[in-house]
């Protein structure tokens, strides 16, 4: 994998809108706190404007992102926020203008439309907080972020308490992934996600999906071959994913039904992407590992994000 190289103060990064049309208030408050990183930035003229439920049309949207990537000047790019729309740029994106000038992209949700597309460049992405979302709101995890943009600090772990074990193993490979529900609207098309030849460790997240719809997206994936070479699976808080009181099942068994028969470790509960927890930075590409016992279940990036 290429790993874009690290910031540093008073690098210029810009800001664009691939997907769902974008708050302003929040959108100045999350440039504010860019800039409090020590970082200029470049608010991409898109940013304001609207198209049905995206921030413009399919083109201007690529037009704006690949201008930002190609400009030598620009040290990364901060998505605005997800939403909806991302995944109509992949026809659309020059490959060999994005491979010619990698560089961080962060974002989450839709934007893993485009963590898929740079993975199947080879180039790592930042599945982490956005500039009209996270960034906005505060609600970020400063040293993962920090760590991720500027190589500050140690790779990303979590605490004791942090994640729930499912299922027992250890297991390291290449850290992919990202929201369910793109990750299965990509099945089947050229963008889908490819399981890495050294085995992968598998970040899932999502909100408000139903169990039998987590149920259908996790068969979805295994039987288009995304889980082969799997290594482990690490699901995010899947706010509003679990069952009705008086269902009688958990999402948990639904998860490991889905599961059956692979025979990998899977944790749930990594803060990263949809969460009201401080959202947690992640280098998609870098490698990772899964460790869970019966009581406790650890995550770890293991090397640096930057090159």
């Amino acid at each position: 994998m290429i790993r874009p190289r690290p910031l540093k103060p008073g690098d210029l990064v810009g800001v664009c809108a691939p997907a769902g049309a974008v708050d302003q208030e929040l959108l100045a408050q999350g440039v504010a706190q860019i800039e409090g990183l020590g970082l200029r930035v470049r608010v991409t003229p898109g940013n304001a404007g609207r198209q049905f439920f995206t921030s413009g049309t399919a083109v201007s949207r690529r037009d704006e992102i690949q201008a930002l990537l190609a400009d030598d000047e620009v040290a990364a790019v901060v998505c605005a926020r997800g939403g909806a729309g991302a995944g109509a740029l992949l026809p659309l994106l020059d490959p060999s203008l994005v491979r010619a000038h990698p560089k961080w992209l962060l974002g989450w949700s839709d934007i893993t439309f485009l963590h898929l597309f740079l993975d199947r460049l080879g180039i790592s992405s930042l599945h982490g907080p956005m500039a009209a979302g996270d960034l906005g709101r505060g609600s970020y995890d400063a040293s993962s972020l920090r760590h991720a943009l500027f190589g500050e600090g140690e790779p990303y772990s979590t605490d004791a308490e942090d994640l729930a074990p499912l299922r027992e193993g250890t297991g390291e490979g290449v850290l992919k992934g990202g929201c369910l529900s793109i990750l299965a609207s990509a099945a089947g098309t050229p963008w889908a996600l490819e399981p890495a030849r050294e085995g992968t460790v598998l970040f899932i997240e999502d909100v408000h999906e139903r169990p039998f719809r987590i149920d259908r997206m996790l068969r979805q994936l295994r039987q288009a071959g995304a889980f082969a070479g799997l290594r482990g699976i690490v699901f995010g808080d899947m706010q509003g994913c679990s069952p009705k009181l008086d269902e009688g099942y958990t999402l948990e068994a639904v998860i490991l039904e889905a599961l059956e028969g692979l025979n990998v470790p899977v944790a749930l509960g990594l803060s990263s992407g949809h969460t009201t927890s401080p959202a947690v930075t992640l280098p998609l590409g870098a490698r990772a590992r899964l460790s869970c016992t019966p009581s406790l279940a650890r995550f770890e990036v293991l090397e640096p994000a930057s090159a």
